[in-house]
């Protein structure tokens, strides 16, 4: 790709830009060492409990060759590429977990969005026309922000829009400034191929930001700063260009995409976030936090430097642009409205995804700020410039950031002081001094790093022994994680009985009034992990009725809320202890309950109540199995249906008025049923159950339904004997499917319409990309061959080498 880059950038010392990748390598290195270390290591709630075992679950599924469309794990079963966090679709935890064990990959995945957001944001700025000097500082400003920094260790949709935002940043780039229809079509490519992996990443709050963040630089670079043109031709350019990246961006994005759509619809965010009407947003004050050391903070220095950015490189490296996209995302992370809020309220789905905290708005304002350091320190260091009168801006930027925050420390005015003494001294020396400029640049990015390292690490340290908080992201534990994901003696108990299908729950007494012992903030502590709560059923091969999710589908919610008499919070989908001994919990085949061995504490009554009801089949590791021995089977027939609405069904089934066991309460016109002669005859065995594929054989007298204690979901097809045959909705959540009397053998297979099309498009997108890459190469090569031979035929004409072009293609 640098062939195709290269001609943009700006001229610079033998080997400047290797020195420069090499340094940032090198500081990555540094940065990530704790983590690709063996033993403990910082890791996130969201992490732990949420992406690593999609992850796991999602390579494994590829390496056997399939394609992961169900996850029978969580929430009694639930869609799996149709999730929006599952992994699918996003190349890095595709191909990382597919090709590394788990624990190898989950290192090498941190690794990776700290490199492709250091080495992308280099590249960027130096197509921008920053010399290596501002293009490493912006790298290092940007790789080793606050935000990007703490998030890559917990959640992974912010860092993954955040490493491929400068990547796509790039791609725009070299479309508009291309001038062969080839390459313009292979950099709309590379730009919709980030983009893919932003709405495979985060589709959502994220991708939107991102998006507008996109969109507005191909506007600004089409219709505010491009070549001398006329309107009609910087409009024309502005609908192309964006048109491109947008085809590519949302083809390649299909395979994941087109699914969740088809969830999002059957979601309980189906209509927004439940809290839409505005959950968090900052005020002006807490603007201070980017000068904070913390989650969001960007460095003093950088941000000095991007404060003058305006000023000293005004008009250079698109600077207005990014200075006014690190404003409009301070003024987007308010809750308070502005004229920018009503303006884009006026796009398709914003005002409800906004108010849900929208200081995620921040998201893309870390790029911003990177750059336009960068963009101050590359103009600062311009030979033949005078920059005397300059000089003084940023050290007089400094002061103003520090006189808003709390006092500094002794090492941070040591600091500070060292970055603008360096930062001059790369301003002033003369361009012959190319060796010490290149060292005093170096040290700058180096003064940098280590104030933004150092915070970084003492914010997961923080994090890492704080109790208690509510904000998930907050809760970062310093842990063994093949120690964390070793299943536990009650798990390998569970799966020493799974050869015939059950869920298990793990129940804990309620430590605070809001918040259980399985909750996911105290992932790290023993008595949750020996629940297997916060989808540990997924790295134990086990199923649950739980889960912590924020999106799962609406009907299960609807359950749930049944089931326990009372709603809570849209990421979990615990049993309180009201449902403990509902017809509801039997009907979801809960064969077994976790809980903690001995007397429960105060507050335990739920347990002890359990304890009490249901004999213990395996005491260890502090806990207790619990059998519930009046849990239904996985699959049973019966000769009763009676059509009953959603909104009723729950409600009988919960009060007992009907067994769901002899009679299933479908939602329209129930098939031909009759009443055999021995109903104790029958049977309904289940003989395979993969996650997208169950086979069952069935024995019964007379024609009857076979219900399954699994999910309903349209992807669902059903086979009597080789032939479709219709599938009910039964009892507001399960699947029916009508048998005939006699023997015979019933197969249902996920098989979703919209991820075959999406795969399909997908493919062919892709197919293009590859192809206009290879066409890329291929012509740059013939166009080689005949100017080598010129040049070689000039040089033995000569007896020397040609003259240097004069010149480029600067914008």
């Amino acid at each position: 790709m640098t062939k195709f880059v290269r001609f943009r950038l700006l001229p610079a010392p033998p080997l400047a830009d290797a020195a420069a990748v090499f340094s940032l390598l090198v500081l990555t290195a540094v940065a990530a060492w704790d983590t690709l270390q063996p033993g403990e290591t910082f890791v996130g709630a969201d992490a732990a409990t949420q992406f690593y075992p999609w992850y796991a679950f999602l390579g494994e599924s590829l390496r056997s060759g399939d394609v992961p469309g169900w996850n029978p794990h969580q929430f009694s079963g639930t869609p799996f590429a149709a999730d929006p966090l599952s992994g699918w679709s996003y190349l890095p935890a595709m191909l990382l977990f597919t090709a590394l064990p788990p624990l190898a990959a989950a290192k090498a995945y941190a690794l990776f969005h700290l490199l492709l957001a250091g080495c992308a944001t280099y590249a960027l700025a130096r197509v921008l026309e920053m010399g290596t000097a501002g293009a490493l500082l912006s790298a290092v400003s940007y790789e080793f922000s606050g935000f990007l920094y703490v998030e890559n260790t917990c959640c992974f949709a912010y860092a993954s829009v955040m490493a491929w935002l400068p990547f796509a940043f790039l791609g725009a780039e070299g479309a508009v400034s291309s001038g062969s229809r080839l390459n313009r079509a292979l950099w709309w490519g590379v730009s919709g191929l980030a983009l893919s992996q932003i709405l495979a990443a985060w589709l959502g709050q994220g991708s939107y930001y991102a998006l507008l963040a996109l969109m507005g630089y191909v506007a600004y670079r089409t219709v505010v700063s491009p070549p001398g043109r006329g309107v009609y031709a910087r409009l024309s350019g502005t609908v192309l260009h964006a048109g491109g990246i947008l085809v590519f961006g949302f083809g390649l994005a299909a395979l994941g995409l087109l699914p969740r759509l088809e969830y999002n619809a059957l979601s309980n965010l189906a209509g927004g976030y439940p809290d839409a009407k505005g959950a968090g947003g900052w005020t002006v004050e807490d603007w201070r936090l980017l000068l904070e050391p913390g989650l969001f903070y960007a460095g003093v220095t950088v941000l000095a430097l991007a404060l003058v950015a305006p000023f000293i490189a005004r008009g250079r490296s698109a600077t207005p642009y990014f200075a006014g996209l690190c404003l409009a995302a301070l003024v987007l992370s308010g809750a308070e409205p502005t004229p920018l809020h009503s303006a884009l309220s006026l796009l398709p789905r914003f005002g409800q995804l906004h108010p849900h905290f929208p200081e995620r708005a921040m998201v893309v304002f870390f790029l911003g700020a990177a750059l336009l350091a960068g963009a101050t320190l590359s103009r600062l260091g311009e030979p033949g410039k005078k920059v005397g009168p300059l000089l003084s801006l940023p050290a007089l930027a400094t002061l103003l950031l520090l006189a808003t925050r709390v006092p500094p420390s002794a090492a941070l005015l040591l600091a500070l002081t060292v970055a603008n003494v360096l930062a001059a001294a790369y301003a002033l020396l003369p361009g012959r001094r190319a060796l010490w400029r290149g060292l005093a640049a170096g040290a700058l990015a180096f003064v940098v790093f280590s104030d933004l390292f150092a915070a970084g690490k003492a914010t997961l340290v923080e994090h890492g022994e704080a109790q208690g908080g509510s904000r998930l992201e907050d809760r970062v534990r310093q842990i063994d994680l093949a120690q964390y994901y070793r299943p536990t003696d009650a798990a390998r108990f569970l799966g020493s009985r799974a050869a015939e299908p059950s869920r298990y729950l793990g129940y804990g007494p309620r430590t605070r009034p809001r918040r259980s012992l399985s909750s996911p903030v105290r992932f790290a502590d023993p008595e949750t992990q020996a629940l297997g709560v916060n989808n540990r059923a997924m790295t134990s091969g086990l199923q649950s009725t739980g889960g912590y999710n924020a999106v799962r589908l609406a009907r299960y919610d609807e359950y749930m809320r049944a089931l326990n008499a009372k709603g809570q919070d849209y990421h979990y989908a615990d049993v309180f202890e009201g449902g403990l001994d509902s017809p509801l919990l039997d009907l979801l085949n809960v064969r077994y309950v976790i809980v903690p061995a001995g007397t429960p504490p105060d507050g335990g009554e739920g347990v002890q109540n359990l304890k009490d009801a249901h004999p213990t089949v395996y005491e260890g590791d502090g806990l207790e199995v619990l059998e519930n021995r009046g849990a239904l089977p996985r699959a049973w027939i019966v000769h009763s249906a009676r059509r009953a609405e959603p909104d009723e069904a729950l409600g009988l089934l919960a009060s007992g008025a009907v067994d769901p066991g002899e009679t299933a309460l479908l939602e329209e016109t129930p098939p031909g049923l009759a009443r055999p002669v021995d109903a104790s005859s029958d049977r309904a065995r289940v003989t395979e159950h993969g996650a997208d594929r169950i086979e069952l054989e069935t024995t019964t007298g007379a024609p009857g339904l076979l219900v399954l204690s699994e999910t309903y979901y349209p992807a669902w097809k059903a086979y009597v004997d080789g032939r479709p045959a219709r599938l009910y909705r039964a009892d507001h959540l399960l699947r029916a499917v009508p048998v005939p009397a006699g023997e015979h053998s019933v197969e249902l297979r996920y098989e979703s319409a919209t991820l075959q099309l999406g795969i399909a498009v997908s493919s062919v997108v892709g197919a293009i990309l590859v192809a206009l890459a290879v066409a890329a190469v291929v012509r740059r090569r013939k166009k080689a061959g005949p100017r080598t031979a010129a040049v070689r035929y000039s040089m033995s004409r000569s007896n020397g080498p040609p003259a240097p072009v004069q010149g480029g293609a600067r914008w």
